[in-house]
């Protein structure tokens, strides 16, 4: 027995084993090495985060949770997972934050191992607050990747040719003035050939600069389109009698169900009655949207949808809806444009809030915070938000960071409270969450 892993959902670790004075809390799924043991107690380090100690055998599984990691990566999404079948990237902010952030978490790992694997990175669509802060994690020589999963939607100077009708490549329009986005991309080596026209946007280049590189380095195999004809994420596909992270694609979704990829084009809700495409409205309409399931959970992450892509898979998927989720990460930040009956079929028991400090958005908006705390389930809702769980202090910032952690049975939501200098460091919520009160 190696190591285990925290199996309540606050996991105590005290001083010797006899159970009276605790010096570390540490959530449900976390890593800790076995050094010592007697019938009923374990000796255990951790990770470097904080003291080792004592823990009940009780306390403990040999076997991994799904843990998700809402990074605060500033105004933009970035979110790590880790399950039994393998980890996933999505989407990594505008900065330098997510790769800080993941030198922190892995830094143990890659002393002990020299490497960590990522099996997928999802990158939702082509705004800078998505993918840009990727392009350092895809140069880090200590990161080794499966596949890069993006939209197919790519992003070009307005003065060149492939940008010259729209930013985002051509469209066309049907008999009934509908346009659609034609121009996009499914493989790497039609990325690369668009590359070397020079009429990529400059950090969307650099982006996929560094994904070739990775991959030229021997860092990464491949990367390719996911749309809702792929079903699931390869290697987070549903199998019988295992306990393992599902992750199913709802979006984009084409027009066609096989052949050539097409997708309709949005309009700014702000230019009512004009049907005009909209770039920003098209490429965050058709993020990447994936439902992650894990024994009795699933999470939502639906990139920056927004109120037309909402109607449009609202009316793809039907009655037979697959968007009512435990825990959903709230579409763009937070935004005021929503559907309220997308928010609806939602209606979770959790919402995340990743958003920043830019103050030309606003992020959370008001109505967007209202809408979505009336349709989260319960008496009791909760409602995390990485700019509200950041806190100051005379040592710096230290950027708040929202935790998911399920072994398929028990769903515990949790952020770190601002003060750091005793045992229980966590503020900590099981879910469905009943009040704090009832609870303890």
């Amino acid at each position: 027995m190696p190591h285990v892993y925290g199996n309540k959902p606050e996991t105590i670790l005290y001083k010797s084993p006899n159970g009276k004075k605790s010096i570390n809390h540490v959530l449900l799924g976390t890593w800790l090495e076995v050094i010592d043991s007697n019938d009923e107690w374990l000796e255990v380090k951790t990770a470097g985060r904080g003291p080792g100690g004592w823990v009940r055998r009780s306390d403990v599984v040999e076997t991994p949770a799904l843990k998700i990691f809402f990074v605060d990566v500033g105004q933009g999404d970035g979110a790590i997972i880790e399950s039994p079948n393998g980890r996933m990237l999505i989407d990594g902010g505008p900065s330098k934050n997510f790769h800080a952030f993941m030198r922190h978490l892995y830094g143990p790992t890659i002393k002990r191992e020299g490497t960590v694997h990522f099996d997928a990175v999802v990158v939702s669509h082509p705004d800078m607050d998505h993918f840009n802060g990727l392009t350092n994690v895809l140069k880090d020589q200590n990161f080794t990747f499966g596949t890069i999963y993006h939209n197919g939607i790519l992003r070009y100077y307005k003065n060149t040719p492939e940008g010259a009708e729209f930013d985002l490549g051509n469209i066309t329009v049907d008999d009934q003035g509908q346009s659609y986005l034609t121009d996009t991309v499914s493989t790497l080596k039609q990325v690369e050939d668009r590359i070397n026209t020079g009429s990529l946007m400059s950090q969307f280049k650099h982006f996929w600069v560094a994904v070739l590189q990775a991959k030229q380095q021997g860092r990464l195999r491949t990367a390719r389109r996911l749309s809702s004809r792929d079903d699931y994420v390869p290697g987070f596909e549903p199998r019988s009698g295992q306990s393992r992270l599902v992750a199913k694609v709802l979006g984009p979704v084409p027009t066609k169900t096989s052949g050539a990829f097409r997708y309709i084009t949005f309009a700014d809700p702000h230019s009512y009655p004009s049907k005009s495409p909209s770039s920003s409205h098209t490429r965050n309409g058709h993020s990447v949207v994936l439902r992650l399931e894990f024994g009795a959970h699933s999470f939502l992450f639906g990139g920056d949808l927004n109120i037309p892509a909402q109607q449009h898979l609202i009316s793809h998927y039907g009655s037979n809806h697959p968007f009512q989720v435990d825990v959903a990460k709230a579409c763009h930040h937070g935004s005021s444009d929503f559907d309220i009956n997308y928010i609806k079929k939602v209606n979770p028991h959790v919402n995340v809030f990743s958003s920043g400090d830019n103050k030309s958005f606003d992020h959370p908006m008001a109505d967007a915070l209202g809408a979505i705390g009336k349709y989260t389930k319960g008496d009791f809702p909760l409602l995390f938000s990485t700019e509200i769980a950041r806190a100051n202090s005379s040592s710096g910032t230290h950027y708040g960071l929202i935790n998911a952690r399920s072994n398929g049975t028990v769903l515990v939501m949790a952020q770190m409270k601002e003060q750091h200098n005793r045992a229980d460091i966590w503020d900590s919520y099981t879910v469905p969450w009943k009040g704090y009160f009832v609870d303890h």
